[in-house]
């Protein structure tokens, strides 16, 4: 069925009305072209402003990371463990500050290249020692520590002259406080270490109880150069061949507490110098004979140094000079030894420490080893961790000229 035109369709359309209805329809795709591009830009800004905030969130999180890497998660990382005491490398570096701060007033430094595991070992030995001391019958308690105290920043009056007690506190204070805020330690942090040295003491007084009467000895001189040295060894031992063997130390020796200075030391007894053992006394298990009596040794390699050794008398069996009977002499009888007797005995006194200390480090070695054993004991360090160590205490460790110490008395540790 056919429906007729509408009277507007029948009739013809004038250019003008075409011309309108193409612009409307020209219009029409305008906006809607105009509208696809704002919903296409507004997407695309959508989209950049969210990869910028993962971006913002990646950068946060690489520095957060950073952040926590180097600042936060090291000071709190486990340095070491004795039963329920922790140390944290936290604690480390201001243990390192605390010893920075007596060295520089007392003019020396910390050594960066060795001292962050070496420090770390002392906190262990001396928590080790805290612990297990009133086992092996000593402490030191707050009234040890007050003398110790005392007896470094107290002046000592001469004898005889009329004192003010109230004068010698007063001084005391004052030499106590110039030396903790020259160092920048507080009172508990030096009287901690306080505690930590006498507590070694006694250790070393205790085992040098245990030391034999006599041991085998023998009497030595000796040329000793570092590794590092200018020196050749052996150079120095060809020299020895036809030059005076004390006329060669004197000029190429490195001087050290054992040796005068045309390098004679004395008697030395077995294990007090470990690493010379083999070489002094002999080892048949490691098929070792011992220098023998009047001959020269060719250079001697050990940590401590390169050693050219004149054995001048061979092993002997000797008695250990003893602080009983030392302390047991009189003034008399002290001013009535000859210098060649009080060095004699000046040596002998000094090969004895040497030999409490050697034992005192085997005591710190047993303990080490069976609280590692039993689990009471943990120690933990790595290359990453001692440089960042290493790297927080030279940050702290700013320029300060030494001060005067103060009269009368032996601050820091003598």
């Amino acid at each position: 069925m056919v429906f007729p035109r509408s009277p507007e369709e029948s009739m013809p359309q004038a250019p003008g009305d075409r011309r309108r209805r193409r612009r409307r329809r020209e219009t029409s795709e305008d906006v809607q072209r105009l509208s696809d591009r704002r919903v296409q830009e507004r997407r695309r800004q959508k989209i950049a402003v969210g990869i910028g905030i993962a971006l913002i969130f990646v950068v946060l999180a690489i520095v957060g990371v950073g952040y926590y890497i180097e600042f936060f998660r090291p000071p709190r990382v486990l340095a070491g463990e004795v039963r329920d005491v922790r140390f944290t490398m936290g604690d480390l570096v201001d243990r390192i500050r605390v010893l920075q701060g007596i060295n520089r007033y007392q003019g020396g430094r910390v050594d960066l290249s060795t001292v962050p595991f070496e420090y770390l070992q002392d906190m262990i030995h001396a928590e080790i020692l805290r612990q297990a001391s009133p086992g092996l019958g000593f402490t030191a308690n707050d009234d040890d520590i007050d003398r110790e105290l005392r007896r470094r920043f107290r002046p000592i009056p001469p004898e005889g002259q009329q004192v003010d007690e109230g004068q010698l506190d007063q001084e005391y204070n004052n030499a106590l406080t110039t030396f903790l805020t020259s160092t920048k330690l507080s009172e508990d942090q030096y009287r901690r270490l306080v505690e930590e040295e006498l507590l070694r003491n006694q250790l070393v007084l205790l085992i040098d109880t245990t030391l034999p009467d006599s041991m085998e000895q023998v009497e030595i001189e000796w040329i000793k150069v570092q590794q590092d040295s200018p020196a050749d060894p052996q150079q120095i031992r060809e020299r020895l061949r036809r030059e005076d063997f004390g006329q060669v130390a004197a000029e190429v020796n490195t001087p050290d507490v054992f040796a005068d200075p045309q390098g004679y030391v004395g008697w030395v007894p077995r294990d007090a110098f470990p690493e010379l053992n083999d070489d002094l006394f002999g080892n048949p298990a490691r098929n070792r004979e011992r220098i023998p009596e009047g001959e020269i040794s060719d250079p001697i390699f050990t940590q401590e140094g390169v050693y050219i050794i004149h054995v001048i008398s061979g092993a002997q069996e000797r008695n250990l000079v003893r602080y009983e009977d030392l302390i047991a002499m009189d003034s008399e009888a002290v001013q009535e030894l000859t210098e060649e007797e009080r060095n004699s005995l000046g040596k002998e006194l000094r090969m004895r420490g040497k030999l409490s200390q050697i034992r005192v480090e085997e005591w710190y070695e047993d303990q080490i080893s069976r609280g590692s054993d039993e689990g009471w004991l943990k120690i933990k360090f790595n290359s990453e961790l001692y440089a960042w160590v290493a790297d927080q205490v030279h940050l702290s460790a700013p320029r300060m000229e030494q001060p005067g110490r103060p009269a009368g008395g032996a601050p820091g540790f003598p």
